[in-house]
């Protein structure tokens, strides 16, 4: 079987997306299965809107997955073993992850061939482009008619809604919904081995951290009587700056680096380009300062995530940032609170994780919509949805579950944050056994609490809006990427060409990215 269905031309996919739906709602037959509700899709199959299987005879259908770097495929993950037998939709993974997962993913949206579903890896810029140009099925009707427990959750979550919903009216993807709201995008993590032995206090300023630095680099915390400390290391370089990078590290300086480069301004009144600030060039120049006098990792903007990991594991590095829970390995580490920077300030980045958007799309070549819709609902059941998250960690303690705790280097049996799944406030609470990382790492979150800037909402852009945004972004972000390494790397000076780099961004289109990104929020404030 090949792994992606031919693409049509966009008029056909056009009226294949028109038919599908019309196919959806023919009259409701009886499967004499489960007495529940079931419509006819075509001759000879139903589905099932409650109860199991979803349809009464096996079909195959194909996904593009992107998950988590080094947890396998999804392919043999007990979880969609066990759904394929109870739902009788078996579905055929194509798991990417890691660098050089979004290139592949490109590829796919350009080729001739798309899968059934996508789950994960598209920006809610991408799904505008790509559903403007007949790709992606709009959901609306699908959800209505096929969707029974996502239905109830939008008309209980008007915000959830009003969240996917795009400019033109139409649902292209449905959401990861979780407990946590604003939360930390990473946190500070250090040694405490080598503090302990080196008898340090934890850092709390940017002044301190620095000096603690320099302690780890020229004092042999490690004792192997080498020079090969690194003082510190972290993930500057899309698409890991997000969950390992400095996007928070540089709230010291009083500015974060979050969604498309941009933060809220003080009174949240309009957003602003945090690579013009004169607090992010405070803050290249504090970080050129680490790097030229040995204490930033050499390989920062040449490293790849694996590398990036396996140091993370090692004996030789003194501190670094993190999204995920804190590495065991050769040594201890501990999150800090942020640093204070020269005139006090304490901020970090967060993101609104409450509503995790675009975990899966059905696309306009779908073979079954209508099954595949039903098969992503079956997602929001309760235990399912705790299975795709937790996977064989889950166990069943009466009417609770309990998520034990990962085996030191254990691969993953679930795809986790990478797909649509249901953890209400009430279900963490009352349904799940806290666990000690569990409890540590919410721990961890109330720590950076009172220090988090105000979250970049989601704001759903117009394909117009997307279209010009697309190459807009791309060539600014590229070009602030590159003069950050020259600046940090000491190799240019920031000083020097700030004036003319601030110029070249407005030449750039700078003045109307922030011209539509304003225009969405206005409009975002104004829903």
């Amino acid at each position: 079987m090949t792994k992606f269905t031919r693409v049509l031309t966009l008029a056909t996919a056009s009226m294949l997306v028109l038919s599908s739906v019309a196919g959806c709602s023919k009259p409701a037959t009886d499967n004499g299965s489960t007495g529940t509700p079931s419509t006819s899709v075509e001759a000879d199959q139903t589905i099932n809107l409650e109860g199991y299987p979803i349809v009464p005879e096996r079909i195959d259908l194909t996904a593009f997955a992107y998950g988590e770097p080094g947890q396998g495929s999804w392919d043999d993950y007990p979880v969609f073993k066990e759904l394929a037998e109870k739902t009788n939709v078996f579905v055929d993974f194509e798991t990417v992850s890691g660098d050089g997962a979004t290139e592949k993913l490109n590829l796919v949206l350009a080729s001739n061939k798309l899968p059934d579903m996508f789950f994960s890896g598209l920006s809610s810029s991408m799904i505008n482009k790509y559903a403007g140009m007949g790709l992606f099925m709009p959901l609306n009707d699908l959800i209505d008619q096929y969707a029974p427990n996502i239905s109830a959750l939008l008309a209980e979550r008007p915000d959830i809604k009003k969240a996917i919903t795009m400019p033109d009216g139409n649902i292209y993807s449905i959401p990861a919904v979780n407990a946590t709201a604003g939360q930390a995008t990473t946190q500070l993590c250090i040694n405490k081995t080598w503090l302990d032995k080196l008898g340090l206090e934890v850092p709390t300023t940017t002044d301190e951290f620095y000096e603690v630095l320099k302690a780890f680099k020229t004092q042999d915390p490690n004792g192997n009587g080498k020079a090969d400390e690194i003082g510190m290391s972290y993930e500057p370089v899309p698409p890991y700056d997000v969950w390992n990078g400095d996007t928070g590290f540089s709230g010291a300086f009083g500015v974060v680096t979050l969604t498309g480069s941009m933060m809220l301004n003080n009174d949240q009144s309009e957003l602003i380009y945090t690579p013009v600030q004169e607090g992010y060039k405070e803050y290249i120049k504090w970080t050129s300062t680490l790097y030229t006098e040995g204490l930033l990792d050499t390989e920062l903007f040449t490293q790849d995530h694996n590398q990036y990991m396996a140091k993370v594991s090692s004996d030789y590095l003194g501190a670094y940032l993190t999204n995920g829970p804190i590495a065991g390995g050769a040594c201890e580490f501990i999150a800090i609170e942020p640093l204070a920077g020269p005139d006090g300030t304490k901020l970090w980045s967060q993101f609104d994780y409450s509503i995790d958007k675009n975990r899966a799309i059905i696309s306009a070549t779908c073979s079954n919509p209508a099954a595949a819709m039903r098969y992503i609902d079956s997602f929001f059941e309760k235990e399912h949805s705790l299975k795709l998250r937790y996977g064989n960690r889950l166990e069943a303690r009466g009417d609770q579950w309990e998520i034990m705790p990962s085996e030191p280097g254990a691969q993953s049996e679930c795809p986790s944050a990478y797909v649509p799944t249901l953890e209400t406030v009430e279900i963490k609470t009352q349904d799940l056994i806290q666990t000690p990382d569990g409890i540590a790492a919410d721990e961890r979150q109330a720590m950076y609490a009172p220090y988090l800037a105000p979250y970049v909402p989601n704001m759903n852009l117009t394909p117009e809006e997307s279209k010009e945004l697309s190459a807009l972004q791309t060539d600014l972000q590229d070009f602030v990427n590159l003069n950050k390494a020259k600046w940090t790397t000491g190799q240019n000076n920031i000083d020097a060409e700030w004036d003319k780099y601030v110029a070249q961004l407005n030449q750039m289109g700078l003045t109307r990215y922030m011209e539509i990104y304003n225009g969405a929020y206005q409009r975002y404030l104004g829903n």
